[in-house]
């Protein structure tokens, strides 16, 4: 009875240090967004040089997640924390003396590994706690989200000055969000027991429903990041007004997460299948010759429905699995939602030839609409493997 207060108290102080970490780390990764693709234009690049740099450091990401199951063997998943706020000072700090092509590179490489160092290692520090899963990860989406919305518009101010005070300031930023990582726990790695590969934790049906959302949130955000925008130019928007949008939809998605809070067990599949079913209607509007509040209004139901899954995907594979499998089943829904944010653009870029509206209506169906059919059906009474 004595030691609640206590425990009361060093959960408390982890969760401010987790949260206050990924809001320097999500600010740095702002700054930098802006910053890096202009400064190699800057360069006397090519725009096609700036994309190639950004998708490497989108596939390193999903290399890097695909095997931090197996890291978390070796280390504690709160050192990956740490780890990522190091990398992401040093892969944009070096931008500050450096800008040869192989200095970029392996910028872009830092900049992949840190990002998926961050979101794996929170989920599953999160997942690891006695804290709440839902409200926690919700908590973790709406801090990660300001630093998203401050971090850009900082960046662009300090940009307009010099590129390298830019990095310089997200270098120092990223490296400041190492000191709450002192107030994690550090549970010990993982145990190596059988069962954790990829094919064996898609036979739990909760593992396989947190794959379908992770499938669905990657897609919309890959689409949010590209077409959506393209789209709403398509329809007569300013550029103020298209920003002002796509941050709305990002505020929807980061507010409505706690609206998952209660949604545990035998409610989670039926949830992802409810919000997976407006994503595919709200995602399909973009890209058509509609009014430009309709697409607005399309995309803000959409940010709700991934703001909750983004919390139910966790969810789902955290419930399905033992302790011992539960940073591999993060990790593998992190990979799935790695390959949509891509995929999905590229998808539409080779759909383009019928047109924008039915281009996007192809790719979000194939990609968001296996979250809203799969995940209705009944769980079988024993689950293979369980």
């Amino acid at each position: 009875m004595d030691a609640d207060p206590v425990q009361a108290v060093g959960a408390r102080r982890e969760a401010v240090g987790q949260y206050a970490g990924a809001l320097l780390f999500s600010l740095s990764l702002g700054v930098t967004l802006v910053a890096f693709p202009l400064f190699v234009i800057d360069l006397g690049r090519s725009s096609t040089a700036a994309g190639v740099l950004i998708g490497l450091s989108a596939a390193v990401q999903v290399v890097t997640r695909w095997g931090l199951g197996s890291v978390m063997r070796v280390v504690s998943n709160s050192d990956i924390i740490t780890a990522a706020a190091v990398l992401m000072g040093l892969g944009v700090g070096v931008l500050v003396f450096e800008s040869t092509l192989a200095v970029l590179v392996a910028s872009a490489v830092l900049q992949g590994v840190a990002r998926a160092f961050f979101w794996t290692g929170n989920q599953v520090q999160i997942v690891r706690s006695a804290r709440s899963t839902a409200r926690s990860i919700a908590t973790l989406n709406m801090v990660a989200t300001v630093g998203m919305l401050i971090g850009p518009a900082l960046g662009g101010v300090i940009a307009q000055t010099s590129y390298r005070a830019a990095f310089a300031v997200s270098a120092v930023v990223a490296l400041i969000g190492v000191i709450p990582t002192v107030t994690l726990s550090r549970p010990p790695p993982f145990a190596r027991v059988g069962g954790h590969s990829y094919l064996r934790l898609l036979r739990h049906r909760g593992v396989r429903v947190g794959v379908w959302a992770s499938v669905a949130i990657g897609a919309w955000r890959g689409l949010l990041g590209s077409y959506v925008p393209i789209g709403l130019d398509a329809a007569g928007s300013s550029e103020t007004l298209i920003g002002a949008v796509v941050a709305i939809a990002n505020g929807a998605a980061a507010v409505s997460g706690y609206l998952a809070v209660d949604m545990e067990g035998s409610k989670v599949a039926p949830g992802v299948a409810r919000w997976g079913a407006v994503t595919l209607v709200a995602t399909v509007f973009v890209g058509f010759d509609l009014p430009v509040a309709a697409i607005t209004a399309a995309l803000v139901a959409g940010g709700v429905a991934i703001g909750l899954l983004q919390v139910l995907a966790i969810t789902a594979v955290s419930e399905a699995v033992q302790t011992e499998l539960q940073g591999d089943a993060v990790t593998i829904a992190g990979v799935a939602r790695g390959l949509t944010l891509s995929g999905a653009p590229l998808g539409v870029a080779a759909l383009l030839v019928m047109g924008l509206g039915p281009a996007v209506l192809v790719v979000t169906t194939v990609l968001v609409g296996p979250a809203a059919a799969f995940c209705w059906t009944r769980p079988a009474r024993r689950e293979a493997g369980a």
